[in-house]
C-alpha cells in the first residue's frame, strides 16, 4: 500500500462516524437518510478493498 492511501484510509475510518452522525442527525425523511448511510457504508467498503488489494 502506498503511504498516502494508507493515510486518506485512516482518516476516511475516523471521519466515517461524524458522517454517519450528520446524516442521522439531519432533517430528512428516514428512507433518505437509510439511503445515504448505505451508500457512505458501501463506498468506504469499497475504498478498504481496493486499498487492501494493491
Amino acid at each position: 500500500m502506498i503511504l498516502v492511501e494508507e493515510i486518506l484510509l485512516i482518516i476516511g475510518f475516523l471521519m466515517l462516524p461524524y458522517g454517519l452522525y450528520e446524516i442521522i442527525k439531519s432533517e430528512a425523511d428516514r428512507a433518505v437518510k437509510i439511503t445515504l448511510v448505505g451508500i457512505s457504508i458501501v463506498l468506504f467498503a469499497i475504498e478498504t478493498i481496493l486499498v487492501v488489494k494493491q
